[in-house]
């Protein structure tokens, strides 16, 4: 039985039990014979002669499979393999389906070692086997992890692996760090504590692992990943491909809601969070009817962005321009590419870091042309940069006036240019009223949160409130609100009124009294598309009966009939 409890995208930890064990994942097989024996701090151990066993620490038994000669791995290009075993099923081959239905809790990649040749084949493979048995089960990859992939082998969603390899390794005089291998007779040092290298290698990996598990508990395993990675060529291909060519796989399992984090890496610009940011803006954001002046700032090094300095100067010089409502503020960064001011609060645009040197390779270049390119496609009468250093490239694809120069953003030569040439722009536009724009402003977000069609969140509304702090009400009635500490739209029971009738972010319960919080096994249905920290509606037949936050994605919701669904922040009031 399976209980889930943190995840962190493909990744999660929680407590499996079987019979009167319980242990906590993702967890480490420990090897057990006569020669090799368990360390002591093991929780689980499998024992191999003719038959291979998994077993707690107890020694109850879970179940296994039996050691047969296989055929290597090109065998099951187009057709997949399944073998039975007691409570376990191999699986070879990545044409599998329908494997979510199975009583077994155990799911054996097969031939697990022998991909270790073709990063490709191996991520097609794990990720064939996740989504067929789906998110109740637990995937073993047999004779893959040493402490330098662990980390990378939990974030791609493995749940089980063991220490055949770390002994192997031992056996041949490697030690192995999470920096890779080294020949044991250079670093003696190593064994100072544990005593030889079995021991060290053993020791190593169980850190790791304990180490993984933290950094998932508090959403920071990707950063973990991108820094092991490095150690070997097969893992920076394994994350490349995983991230390039699996990006829906891993979006549908990842948060949007999430700790801050650091992009160190050009892994980062592929992380599903920050790319699922840049997709959004894409299909999703279009500027209020009433901006016509599209203007590009940068961004700062302190989150959000309004919260800088240079942005409370450039706050200042808006506040002293008539029409100020009709300029886009849109602030340029990598990894995420162009932010209008409306999402800043927004996860990851308020969380991330990143180092800042001044150089911009080529990916982030393209990356930001091409959604500048996409904003400024709205048609705005001036568009203006007040970019600084960064102005050269983003000429290079936008008639745009330059008001630093050359000079700094917030050199007082600068900041007076930037006033001039708003002053003429906005001049020159429509004047729109200040409560309108904060009604769009709101709209704008009610859109990237929710898909085009939330937008209708803000018909008839009135905004009230001071930045960051702001309240949307329909005739009196509040319907929702922002807030920095959550950085999205929080829905009333109102609000989820008007969700519903968008059929967005629905959530289907049974036929019962709302007590609490919601859980999986009360769920009858669930919108596809809700990821974990979505703002969700809950239905009891035609009925709003609640709204909250996702725990967890839309199909998790279907499938596992444990763990809590929905954090339920209002519900019906019934006698």
């Amino acid at each position: 039985m399976l209980d889930i409890i943190d995840r962190s995208g493909p990744a999660r930890s929680g407590r499996w039990s079987f019979g009167q064990t319980k242990v906590d994942l993702p967890n480490i097989l420990f090897v057990d014979t006569p020669v090799h024996r368990p360390p002591s701090y093991a929780d689980l151990t499998i024992t191999s002669g003719e038959r291979i066993s998994i077993q707690g620490s107890g020694e109850e038994e879970y179940g296994g499979f039996e050691q047969r000669i296989i055929k290597p791995n090109d065998s099951f290009r187009e057709v997949a393999s399944l073998e039975e075993g007691d409570k376990v099923v191999i699986v070879r081959g990545r044409n599998c389906e329908g494997l979510w239905e199975r009583e077994e809790e155990v799911f054996v990649l097969g031939n697990a070692f022998e991909l270790r040749r073709d990063a490709r084949t191996f991520v097609e493979n794990l990720v064939a086997l996740r989504k067929a048995v789906g998110p109740s089960k637990l995937i073993y990859a047999p004779g893959l992890m040493e402490p330098s992939n662990l980390a990378l082998l939990a974030y791609m969603g493995v749940d089980l692996f063991d220490s055949s390899l770390p002994l192997y390794q031992a056996a041949r005089g490697r030690v192995l760090l999470t920096e890779g291998a080294v020949k044991a007779d250079d670093a003696m040092w190593l064994m100072e504590s544990s005593g030889t290298v079995e021991a060290q290698n053993l020791q190593a990996a169980w850190s790791e692992l304990l180490l993984v598990r933290h950094m998932l508990r508090v959403g920071r395993l990707r950063e973990l990943v991108e820094t092991r990675v490095t150690a070997s060529p097969w893992m920076v291909a394994a994350l490349r491909i995983f991230d390039l060519e699996h990006y829906a796989h891993q979006e549908r399992l990842t948060s949007v809601l999430g700790p801050r984090f650091y992009c160190n890496s050009k892994a980062s610009l592929f992380r599903p969070d920050v790319w699922r940011f840049r997709r959004r803006m894409m299909e999703r954001w279009e500027p209020a009817p009433h901006k016509k002046v599209l203007l590009l700032i940068p961004c700062s090094a302190k989150k959000p962005y309004y919260t800088s300095k240079s942005h409370r100067l450039f706050e200042e010089v808006l506040l002293s321009i008539p029409n100020s409502c009709a300029v886009q503020e849109m602030i340029l960064t990598s990894p995420l590419g162009a932010v209008p001011r409306e999402l800043e609060l927004f996860y990851p645009a308020s969380q991330y870091d990143i180092p800042v040197t001044g150089n911009w390779d080529r990916e982030e270049v393209s990356m930001i042309q091409e959604l500048v390119g996409k904003a400024a496609s709205y048609g705005f009468q001036a568009t203006i940069s007040h970019l600084g250093s960064e102005s050269g490239f983003v000429g290079e694809v936008l008639d745009c006036v330059d008001t630093t120069q050359g000079q700094g953003t917030t050199a007082p030569e600068s900041l007076e240019r930037l006033r001039k040439v708003l002053m003429e722009a906005c001049g020159n536009a429509d004047k729109a009223p200040r409560a309108q724009d904060r009604v769009e402003f709101l709209r704008s977000q009610a859109r990237f949160q929710f898909g085009k069609e939330g937008g209708v969140l803000l018909d008839g509304c009135t905004v009230v409130g001071k930045y960051p702090y702001l309240k949307f009400l329909r005739e009196g009635v509040q319907l929702g609100m922002l807030t920095p500490e959550r950085g999205m739209l929080s829905l009333t029971m109102e609000g989820g009124e008007v969700l519903r009738g968008q059929n967005i972010n629905v959530v289907r319960m049974g036929d019962f009294d709302l007590g609490g919080n919601l859980f999986a096994v009360g769920i009858n249905d669930a919108d596809e598309g809700i990821r974990a920290g979505d703002e969700v509606v809950i239905l009891r037949g035609e009925e709003v009966e609640g709204v909250g936050v996702a725990a967890m994605s839309g199909e998790e919701m279907v499938r596992l009939k444990r763990g809590e669904a929905v954090r339920v922040r209002h519900k019906r009031k019934r006698k």
